[in-house]
C-alpha cells in the first residue's frame, strides 16, 4: 500500500479527530479549575487528547468537507460551542467576584489585593477567598465530571459543524450575565446590611459621644462584623453555590439549543 492510499485512508479519522479536540479544548479553555495557570499546559493538551481519545469510539461524526476554508470555519464554530459551555460554568464564579469586590470595598479591604495565580492578576482578598471556596464546592459535587457527559449531549443536540449563530443565543447570555449579578448580590447581601446597620449605630455614636473617634473606630468594628456575618452565613454561601452547580445542565441545554437552532 502506497502512501497516498495510506493518508487517503487515514485522512477522515484525523479530520474528525481534530474536530473532536476542537470542541474539547474549548470547553476545558473557558471552564474554571481546569483553565487556570496552575495547571501546566502540557497537562492540560493531555487532557484533551485522552478525553477525545476516549469519546472518538462513542460521538459519530459525519463526512466532513475538504475545502480548506469550510474546514477552518467548522473548527472555529466547534470551538465556540465548547468555549460557550465553559462560559456558563464559567459566569458562576464570576458571581462569587462580584460578591467579593463588593464585600471587600465594605468591609475595609478593598486596599488588600492578593496575586492570584490562577489569572495573574491582582484580585481582592475576599473574591479569592470565595472563589476558592466554589472550586472547592465544584470538585466535591464531581461536576468536573459533569465535563464528559456534557461534551456527549453537546454532540447530541449539535452535531459536528451544525452549530448556528442566532439573536436567542445572545439573549441566553444576557439572562446568564443578569444571573450573575442577581447571585452575587444575594451572597453579598447579609454582609452589606450588617454593615449597613453598624455603619448608622457608628454615626449615632458619633453624635450622641463627639468625644470617640468614630472614624477609627469604623476599620476594626466593620470588619469584625463582616468577617462574623460572612461566617454565620457559609452555610446559606455553599448551599447557594451548590445549588447554582446543579442548574449548570439546564443552563447549557438552554445555550445548546440556542445555537443548535440557527
Amino acid at each position: 500500500m502506497g502512501l497516498t492510499q495510506t493518508i487517503h485512508i487515514f485522512l477522515p479519522q484525523f479530520q474528525a479527530f481534530v474536530v473532536l479536540v476542537s470542541r474539547i479544548g474549548g470547553i476545558l479553555a473557558a471552564l474554571p479549575v481546569f483553565s487556570g495557570r496552575t495547571i501546566p499546559v502540557k497537562v492540560k493538551l493531555g487532557l484533551v487528547l485522552v478525553l477525545s481519545l476516549m469519546l472518538a469510539p462513542v460521538i459519530p461524526m459525519p463526512a466532513l468537507s475538504m475545502d480548506p476554508m469550510i474546514l477552518a470555519g467548522g473548527l472555529l464554530s466547534e470551538m465556540t460551542i465548547g468555549v460557550t459551555i465553559g462560559l456558563a460554568v464559567r459566569l458562576v464564579f464570576g458571581a462569587l467576584e462580584v460578591a467579593g469586590e463588593l464585600l471587600g470595598i465594605q468591609m475595609g479591604f478593598g486596599a488588600v489585593h492578593l496575586f492570584d495565580p490562577t489569572t495573574s492578576h491582582q484580585t481582592p482578598m475576599v473574591a479569592q477567598f470565595l472563589t476558592m471556596l466554589a472550586s472547592l464546592v465544584f470538585l466535591s459535587l464531581n461536576a468536573h465530571l459533569f465535563a464528559m457527559t456534557t461534551i456527549i449531549q453537546s454532540y447530541e443536540a449539535i452535531p459536528a459543524f451544525g452549530a448556528h449563530l442566532s439573536a436567542h443565543l445572545g439573549e441566553e447570555i444576557l439572562m446568564l450575565s443578569q444571573r450573575m449579578f442577581t447571585i452575587g448580590l444575594k451572597l453579598a447581601a447579609p454582609v452589606l446590611i450588617t454593615i449597613l446597620l453598624i455603619n448608622v449605630l457608628l454615626a449615632l455614636l458619633g453624635r450622641a459621644v463627639p468625644q470617640v473617634n468614630v472614624f477609627i473606630l469604623s476599620f476594626p468594628v466593620t470588619i469584625a462584623g463582616g468577617l462574623i456575618v460572612l461566617s454565620l452565613g457559609m452555610p446559606f454561601t455553599v448551599s447557594l453555590i451548590g445549588s447554582q452547580f446543579e442548574q449548570l445542565q439546564l443552563t447549557i441545554e438552554a445555550l445548546l439549543g440556542s445555537l443548535g437552532r440557527g
